[in-house]
């Protein structure tokens, strides 16, 4: 696991029964920025749900759910984030990773996480191909590029030790 960026939070807490995740995840973001509100608006429905914005501070927030956790990354830079969370052995991933017949990496479920992260950082989330994301290994974390006409930037990652059983990724701007 490689150390965070100054100003990149990973927080997350285990979802009581009976208590939905949101609500769960809505506390971990008012716990991390108590000024902020934070909304969320599908910009295809309109519905309250989609990607998390933050209004009345400058900061990034990003959201994730496992199996019975929620997970919150926040950057304090305003920067986009993106953090995802996988149970370690979760299945069926080559469907997704590896359409064309690539070689499936060797920890799909890290991998996944990594991918997932990119692309909430990145806002487009599954409406890009997961296939399309090419995440490489560095010293302090891992960098990641999305493939194709439409790319948009570059991404670093890190890998953040969570609850056992499941494995957390965080990508933000490259810059950072």
């Amino acid at each position: 696991m490689s150390a965070l960026p100054l100003g990149i939070r990973v927080l997350w807490r285990e979802v009581p029964a009976g208590v939905s995740r949101r609500t769960v995840s809505r506390d971990l973001l008012r716990e991390a920025l108590p000024s902020a509100r934070f909304v969320s608006r599908c910009p295809v429905c309109g519905g309250a749900h989609g990607r998390v914005r933050v209004e009345g501070a400058d900061a990034a927030v990003s959201v994730s759910y496992a199996p019975g956790w929620a997970f919150v990354a926040v950057d304090d830079r305003g920067e986009r984030i993106g953090v995802d969370a996988v149970p370690a052995g979760a299945g069926g991933l080559e469907r997704v990773l590896t359409p064309d017949g690539r070689r499936l990496p060797d920890d799909p479920a890290r991998h996944w996480a990594r991918v997932e992260a990119v692309l909430k950082a990145d806002g487009r989330g599954l409406a890009v191909d997961p296939a399309h994301v090419e995440v490489s290994l560095e010293a302090a974390g891992w960098r990641a590029r999305i493939r194709g006409e439409d790319a948009a930037g570059d991404w670093r990652g890190w890998d953040v030790e969570g609850p056992a059983g499941l494995v957390v990724a965080v990508a933000a701007s490259a810059e950072r």
